[in-house]
């Protein structure tokens, strides 16, 4: 598990260099994704403010299952997905109202996705389900932009936002069908393509 996680904090400790030095926008939103990211990976490394140590603890309503929770990721990626987010509504070119709608629907994403993962029981799912209501909404204010950007961003949606509720069901916070090593590194590939990619991509158009 260091290994994934030492992993995530040197390639982003070397994006957010990059995007610091060669990304020239007005607000560079690709530099502070990647900064907030580094800071999840080294706050997960570091072991602090995680749940559950590993030993079979189970307190009432809380889901440890002797496994470690790092909720502090979906508290980061509250943060860092609101970036993202405007981004997203920017190359889209929404109107005001919907982007308001999908930057204010974003942080309730990863607070009740934060709480699920701590939760247990019933809990857990009615926060998965909040969770998974505003998520589609911010799909459906995408989906319906009319913009050239439409199809590029349709495709990272999928291939990339949507698969990160599928490995929570899947991860040790949900149905625990993978371990939290094979999560972790399915969440660090994820982080790159929806984090470092998408920019790099969006460079690249650019150049």
């Amino acid at each position: 598990m260091s290994t994934i996680l030492i992993a995530g904090i040197v390639i982003f400790a070397i994006s957010s260099a990059y995007f610091w030095l060669f990304n020239k926008k007005e607000f560079n939103s690709a530099f502070f994704v990647s900064f907030i990211t580094l800071i999840s990976y080294v706050i997960m490394y570091q072991g602090m403010f995680v749940i559950g140590d590993g030993a079979n603890i189970t307190w009432t309503g809380w889901a440890f299952d002797g496994v470690v929770i790092y909720w502090t990721r979906w508290a980061m990626y509250g943060i860092s997905c609101l970036l993202l987010t405007y981004e997203i509504a920017r190359q889209l070119k929404l109107n005001h109202k919907d982007l308001y709608t999908v930057l204010a629907l974003t942080p309730i994403v990863m607070f009740t996705g934060a709480l699920s993962s701590v939760y247990a029981g019933n809990p857990k799912w009615v926060m998965f389900g909040l969770s998974s209501i505003a998520f589609a909404l911010i799909g459906s204010i995408y989906f319906k932009a009319e913009s050239p950007e439409l199809n590029r961003i349709k495709l990272y949606f999928l291939a990339g936002w949507t698969v990160f509720p599928i490995v929570f069901l899947l991860s040790p916070e949900g149905f625990g069908v993978i371990g939290t090593i094979i999560s972790a590194a399915i969440y660090l590939a994820l982080d790159l393509f929806t984090k470092i990619f998408f920019y790099l991509h969006r460079q690249g158009l650019k150049g």
